[in-house]
């Protein structure tokens, strides 16, 4: 293979390999995604609980294994301190016995070491400086010599300056070099004469390491568990007060406004409660100050909003009017308690702003027992003559129930008008009503005053503007505060229904 096509089988493994990582992450990315949408359906409470616990079991591992790992050290540190206590006093024990050959005495010993019943001790033995065994505990070395100690391990063994150690698959051999010290020339020299060893068993040796194991996992998984129950719990009462939160929403929505969150804790969520609470309640003031504002008004406010319009200027439209006004009033309220008079007065003044609005009209204002419709649009002069025959046929229906549980009724005279009127802003700086002004409505109330019980009063001019015909009595002229000439009327016959 010459080196062009070894360039070319390198590219061709790193294009395999950009594509191989290309498809790696795309896979990750797309189970990252599924991941996620599954994760996202979850309740809330589920998401706390999971994300809290990951973090508090991924501190708990943590911590637990580096303190595992220090407990483990420790151990292992204070296991070795011992065995090579053990395996030194073997060797002075026996430095003297070895060195005047005294080699019973050394097993003797050695076996009596054994029998000390050292933690995890399986066998003790000693060799001289050829490499003989001169006591022993396991009668297997006797057989064995040669696979124990081999040449390299002796040789290794007479080098030792101090302790040496070396790991099997089932034991932990600790040797320990003998010197004996003596002076020649006035010199102090060492002589090796012989090796201790021991050896200790793993399993026994280990187990408090594994017992400490035990102990720091079981109260790991205590700790998670615990932690598991907390975090559940915990998240359970911030869900609640998210859910009762959720569930007064939805009552608002539903136009519902008694409702009072219960506030649990003092902090944000609580804090977030409260200012619910306080949504409510100036939503109910809001809705009560509603009932004190025209409909024209709350359309304009909501026009200007949109539009981010702050100054209504006033602009000229083409309007019909409707005055309805309770006949005898004054007399009538001198005779009853003010509590009667109002209520009374109100279930009349609710039944025609009820069906001012039902013939596309709006409400403009309440004056004391007087109501002022205003009618808009194509169809206004139909629509503010229905509203005002429709009245009259209510009233007149309300009061037949009255009068047979004999209870006291009242009675309205109704003025209509047609033409051009001045919309907008009118009154102060700090008190503004949004309403119709200008000569149509002045007519319109000069006609109410001048209609009687049940009478609907309007002038021919506004008559005669109708697309279709209503009966009507022609009732002369009157004369109007600003007008020099006198203005022709009429009375809507509304219960001939025929033209006369």
């Amino acid at each position: 293979m010459d080196k062009t096509d070894f360039l070319k089988l390198f590219q061709k493994s790193v294009d395999n390999l950009d594509v191989f990582l290309q498809n790696l992450k795309q896979k990750a990315l797309v189970l990252w995604r599924f991941c996620k949408e599954i994760f996202l359906t979850f309740p809330i409470r589920i998401k706390l609980s999971i994300i809290l616990v990951l973090i508090v079991a991924s501190v708990i591992i943590i911590l637990s294994i580096i303190f595992q790992q220090s407990e483990k050290r420790i151990l292992k540190d204070k296991l070795e301190e011992i065995c090579n206590l053990s395996v030194r006093y073997l060797s002075y024990d026996i430095k003297d016995r070895l060195l005047l050959k005294r080699y019973e005495e050394i097993t003797e010993r050695v076996l009596a070491i054994k029998q000390q019943k050292i933690e995890g001790l399986d066998y003790a033995w000693v060799i001289d400086n050829e490499g003989q065994f001169i006591a022993r505990t396991d009668t297997t070395f006797t057989i064995e010599d040669e696979e124990y100690i081999s040449q390299e391990m002796k040789a290794a063994l007479f080098k030792l300056e101090n302790i040496g150690t070396r790991e099997t698959e089932s034991h932990y051999e600790f040797f320990y070099p003998i010197y004996f010290t003596h002076t020649v020339n006035e010199e102090q020299q060492q002589k090796f004469i012989g090796v201790a060893g021991m050896g200790f068993l793993k399993d026994i040796i280990l187990e408090p390491i594994h017992d400490a194991q035990k102990i720091i996992f079981t109260i790991a998984f205590l700790m998670i568990i615990f932690s598991i129950l907390g975090i559940y719990f915990l998240a359970q009462q911030m869900v609640k007060q998210i859910h009762a939160l959720s569930e007064g929403a939805k009552e608002i929505g539903r136009g519902n406004l008694d409702v009072v969150i219960t506030v649990n804790t003092r902090d944000e969520l609580g804090q977030l409660a409260q200012e619910f609470n306080n949504m409510i309640m100036h939503l109910k003031e809001k809705l009560q100050m509603q009932k004190f504002v025209s409909q024209m008004t709350r359309q304009m406010i909501k026009k200007n909003v949109i539009s981010k319009d702050e100054n209504n200027r006033g602009e000229q439209k083409d309007v019909a009017v409707l005055f309805a006004d309770v006949r005898n009033f004054s007399e009538f309220s001198q005779r009853h308690q003010p509590r009667y008079v109002i209520n009374l007065v109100n279930i009349y003044l609710d039944l025609q702003a009820r069906i001012v609005e039902k013939h596309f009209g709006v409400v403009d204002k309440f004056m004391g027992d007087q109501i002022m419709g205003v009618f808009e649009g194509k169809n206004k002069a139909d629509n503010v003559f229905s509203a005002g025959i429709a009245i009259q046929k209510a009233i007149h229906k309300l009061n037949e129930r009255r009068k047979r549980d004999h209870r006291e009724v009242l009675t309205v005279g109704i003025g209509i008008n047609l033409g051009t009127a001045v919309v907008g802003n009118i009154g102060s700086k700090d008190r503004l009503d949004y309403t119709v002004v200008g000569d149509v409505v002045n007519m319109a109330s000069r006609f109410c005053d001048v209609a009687k019980s049940g009478q609907i009063i309007t002038s021919l001019d506004s008559f005669k503007s109708l697309g279709s015909s209503y009966p009507a009595n022609p009732l002369g002229s009157i004369r109007i505060k600003g007008r020099k000439d006198p203005v022709a009327i009429c009375e809507i016959d509304y219960i001939q229904e025929t033209i006369v």
